[in-house]
């Protein structure tokens, strides 16, 4: 059951379907950069999960909206706008991202879709402009339907994290890192750090718990689960945090649990779930975060007549 819910994600197998697939996320959020309003913490430029791959979800455009997501199985972009008009460019398997941008531009451009989109890569180590890469020019279906496996099985351990915060609270899918992450917020804010750049002065400006998936990239290949409170509450090292595999890795100010040992155990799910409350219980017993304001109890089942 393991390997069909929770597949292997070996990266060196699957790394040049992961880097065109990135390329092409970018440009996903960078559509959504440029067309809905800018919220806190970035969060009116993140993608999302859905049943096929992932999305913009609806975008304002005049009167209209717009939609643009990227579709796994049939290997598209697909660009939706609310007067029923519709448009794909083909994203493999052997297209470079030179290629998929000229074409993504050209149907926006069809679909009189005026934005701005800047073409440079961001948060990413090659920042080739997209229009004359063509060093990324492989998607392997198989493989990029393996990696969205991976997230929609997480995504029911991230959903049912969340539910019961009363905070403002949300799953999204980052373009910039390539992760899938659920986050807190408990609506307190915080001065922005003076000491990080552009991105992360603006994403640490409130008091947060983030926690998320990553599939690793050729520096670090391991895939694998994080966490981290903002602000950091004293004694996180030494914290205690389930299932036993996690660990504080100072270097980097997170906690770390392998994906691999969490799809290796009796029940992944349980796994997930175990870490992100264990984080939880930091941030409330370290961090000083309100558990009981910050909890939501659902209303009991309606009566049936």
């Amino acid at each position: 059951m393991n390997d069909e819910a929770w597949p292997a994600l070996p990266y060196a197998e699957w790394a040049p379907t992961k880097k065109t697939l990135h390329m092409v996320a970018q440009m996903l959020g960078k559509a959504r950069l440029a067309l809905a309003p800018p919220e806190a913490e970035w969060l009116g430029t993140c993608l999302y999960l859905d049943a096929r791959g992932f999305t913009t979800g609806a975008m304002p455009f005049g009167t209209d909206v717009v939609s643009i997501g990227i579709d796994v199985y049939d290997i598209v972009i697909r660009i939706d706008v609310s007067d029923g008009r519709r448009a794909s460019v083909s994203i493999g398997p052997d297209r470079s991202v030179a290629d998929i941008w000229a074409d993504f531009r050209a149907t926006l451009d069809d679909l009189r879709i005026d934005a701005d989109i800047w073409e440079k890569p961001q948060e990413l180590s090659d920042t080739t402009l997209f229009s004359v890469n063509t060093h990324d020019c492989t998607i392997v279906p198989e493989h990029a339907q393996r990696f969205h496996r991976v997230l929609c099985a997480i995504d029911g351990a991230f959903e049912e994290f969340r539910s019961p915060f009363f905070g403002r609270t949300g799953v999204q899918f980052w373009w910039g890192g390539f992760d899938f992450a659920v986050l807190l917020f408990t609506g307190r804010h915080l001065a922005a750090p003076d000491d990080r750049g552009y991105i992360m002065r603006y994403d640490l400006d409130a008091e947060q718990l983030n926690a998320g998936f990553w599939p690793g990239d050729d520096n670090a290949p391991e895939a694998r689960f994080w966490a981290y409170v903002v602000p950091r509450p004293d004694g996180c090292e030494v914290a205690p945090i389930r299932p036993a595999p996690a660990a504080w890795v100072e270097a980097i100010s997170e906690w770390i649990l392998s994906y691999e040992q969490v799809r290796a155990s009796d029940d992944p799910r349980r796994a997930i779930l175990d870490f992100l409350n264990s984080v939880y219980r930091v941030a409330v017993t370290n961090g000083g975060w309100d558990a009981a304001a910050l909890h939501y109890a659902p209303p009991p089942p309606a009566p049936r007549a």
